[in-house]
């Protein structure tokens, strides 16, 4: 993955950190000037995507340190640990929209909003699902979960601005409820988000198994290995974006030390360059006989 460039995760970062400003600017003048509750609240969560954002490009920068001697396996797991804490962000938004929605309901407190409200929210859908679609895209290419759960953030902002474009339209229209219920059942979709990305971020933690697809193009690379008679035991530990693969295969029990040895650095060398998003091989040779 370059280190530049507008498919670059740090690139991916600041552009939405970019975004998000002039978004919660725009978007929380348009709430205070157009009287509506619901844009100042669609603003103070674009807000939070400004701080997640920030969140996310530091964990990226300290994921990408190399292995020094107090991290053997390097810094990877920064990027999940960033990952986890946006989750938890996504996930207190959600709750606190849901809340103050059914505030909202009980005490009464409807007000018809004015046009430039209703604006802000369309603009604020338009330009988050661009954001979102590729922030997804530079999140899957790189493999780093702090840039997925980044761009779902996105999407969850997408959702909340289309429960205020619901609820500030119903609200000119004279159904002021609308504003409130749209509110509670976005806030459904925004929590649903949040346990998504924290479901993902145990399984990286629990050292559950990537996925088969990972794994046989692991095994299709080591099979094409000259000298390599077998795979007999395969493990793949992730890391943030990054995996440590250990291996052991079987070659002929009658070669010597340095031909085996020669072989298990070829394997090395072929999955750092065919593999993606491999930080660390480490392979042990068993001997065969006929």
């Amino acid at each position: 993955m370059p280190k530049f460039g507008f498919f670059n995760p740090k690139t991916c970062t600041l552009i939405g950190m970019g975004i998000n400003i002039a978004l919660t600017v725009f978007k929380l003048l348009a709430g205070i000037l157009g009287f509506s509750k619901a844009m100042v609240a669609d603003a103070l969560h674009s807000l939070s995507d400004i701080l997640t954002s920030v969140i996310v490009y530091i964990g990226i920068c300290i994921g990408e340190r190399p292995a020094d001697e107090d991290h053997p396996y390097g810094h990877g797991n920064a990027e999940t640990i960033a990952a986890g804490l946006v989750s938890f962000i996504i996930l207190i938004i959600g709750a606190f929209a849901g809340i103050s929605a059914i505030l909202a309901i009980i005490h009464r407190q409807f007000r018809a909003p004015l046009m430039i409200a209703l604006l802000a929210a369309i603009v604020s859908i338009i330009i988050k699902e661009g954001l979102f679609r590729y922030t997804i895209s530079v999140g899957k290419k790189s493999n780093n979960p702090a840039v997925i759960a980044d761009a779902w953030h996105h999407r969850s902002d997408v959702y909340s601005s289309i429960a205020t474009l619901i609820g500030i339209a119903g609200a000119r229209i004279s159904f002021l409820y609308l504003d409130p219920l749209a509110g509670i059942i976005v806030s459904g979709f925004i929590v649903k988000i949040a346990f998504k990305i924290i479901r993902s971020n145990i399984e990286i933690i629990m050292d559950e198994k990537p996925s088969s697809v990972f794994i046989n193009n692991i095994k299709a690379i080591v099979q094409k290995t000259e000298g390599v008679r077998n795979i007999d035991s395969i493990k793949a530990h992730r890391r943030g974006s990054t995996f440590t693969i250990d291996l052991e295969i079987a070659v002929d029990g009658n070669l010597s030390v340095e031909q085996g040895h020669r072989i298990a650095s070829d394997v090395r060398a072929k999955l750092f360059k065919q593999a993606p998003n491999i930080r660390d091989v480490m392979v042990h040779v068993n001997p065969v006989r006929d």
